[in-house]
């Protein structure tokens, strides 16, 4: 089965977040899902339902 991680960004351009997502996204291990809070008016039934299918989430 298909290991699914989030990734809830809460500020913009995260130098410490952004090669971690990448290395985990080119790594072919799994889905990763990136949700931006830093949007205007992000979809938060969206982020719900989002870390209810995640396997494990990462807030940033």
């Amino acid at each position: 089965m298909e290991r699914t991680r989030l990734h809830i960004l809460t500020r913009p351009d995260d130098e410490l977040a952004a090669p971690l997502i990448v290395a985990q996204e080119e790594s072919g291990e799994g889905t990763v899902r990136r949700f931006d809070l830093t949007v205007p008016d992000p979809d938060y039934a969206a982020l719900v339902e989002a870390i209810f299918q995640a396997d494990s989430i990462a807030v940033w």
